[in-house]
């Protein structure tokens, strides 16, 4: 889900909620790594879609996200998932708090990229337990110098 209108300018903006029922992945006495793959779908007419793949690896999470249709190579895209917060609360432009930064991702020819992250010291499971807080993932729009982060 991802694009805004931001007076003229079209934003891409990717907002997938790390909400979702899972398979427990435990058995007695041994504990596998649990993974899981949310497909992105495009939001606002943007045509940028993609998944992101989140697995439990060695002392922490994956987080792979592979995005297709981007508008134009070589732009460089900031992400990160936000804490506390829903897509709908990001599409009323009431945006939870940047909890979680992730890795770059540049716009290939084909208008495709992806970017890997680990995060240290968690679990697949302690990233999507509700009680905890809610998490979604933003996919902005190329960072204009001096501007921060885009929307």
């Amino acid at each position: 889900m991802y694009t805004v209108e931001w007076g003229t300018r079209t934003v891409l903006l990717l907002v997938a909620m790390l909400l979702a029922t899972v398979a427990s992945g435990s058995s007695a006495g041994a504990q596998q790594a649990k993974s899981e793959e949310l497909q992105l779908t495009e939001s606002r007419n943007s045509g940028v879609s993609g998944t992101v793949i989140l697995k439990d690896v060695g002392s922490g999470v994956e987080v792979t996200l592979n995005m297709e249709g981007m508008p134009e190579a070589g732009v460089a895209h900031i992400n990160h998932m936000h804490g506390g917060g829903t897509c709908t609360d990001e599409r009323a432009d009431n945006p939870a708090p940047v909890t979680i930064p992730l890795n770059i991702i540049m716009a290939d020819e084909d208008g495709m990229g992806s970017a890997t992250t680990t995060l240290e010291g968690v679990t697949l499971d302690e990233l999507e337990d509700p009680s905890e807080q809610q998490r979604y993932i933003d996919f902005h729009a190329e960072q204009e110098e001096g501007g921060g982060i885009p929307p």
